[in-house]
């Protein structure tokens, strides 16, 4: 696990949903005991409900380690990293509800098990952005498309094979 002054990672979000799952075990273990007697069957109620909201915590702590990888696999600069998702093929046209997001271009149909809003992009860079003031940085075709609509006095170009793998 990662120090108090270090970022956690997927991994150690991972160990958490072990030790969930390790303590849901028990609690079922220690319910199948008590129910085996007369006396003490009636006050495994409780912990029926109390190992069936681990199953809840568990997918809590999935869905966080895999936005978290996500967030992370940005920071190295080889894939989009505007600070916010896009559907690939329509751009900035998605809506995110209940921690999944979906594309609402009617002919679309894309959707994801996960808050793509809520998180950097992580598309693949196909293009330069420049604002009126000279200042840059690469996109994704998605990000590139709704910046042409959006920026103004600022041009948008493709990268070629040599930008791409220089950048």
């Amino acid at each position: 696990m990662a120090s108090d002054d270090q970022e956690p990672t997927p991994a150690d979000i991972r160990a958490l949903m072990a030790d969930v799952s390790d303590l849901q075990e028990r609690i079922r273990d220690v319910e199948r005991r008590l129910r085996g007697s007369e006396e003490t069957r009636h006050t495994v109620f409780r912990l029926d409900d109390a190992a069936g909201r681990m199953t809840g915590i568990s997918e809590a702590l999935e869905n966080t380690a895999g936005e978290l990888a996500r967030v992370r696999a940005v920071r190295d600069g080889s894939v989009c990293a505007v600070p916010w998702g896009v559907c690939p093929e329509h751009g900035n046209h998605l809506v995110s509800s209940g921690g999944r997001t979906r594309c609402t271009q009617l002919a679309c149909g894309r959707s994801w098990d996960y808050d793509r809003l809520g998180v950097p992009c992580g598309e693949p860079l196909t293009h330069r952005v420049t604002d009126a003031g000279g200042e840059s940085f690469l996109a994704c075709k998605a990000h590139a498309m709704d910046a042409t609509e959006r920026l103004i006095g600022g041009i948008v170009t493709e990268l070629d094979s040599e930008d791409r793998d220089r950048d």
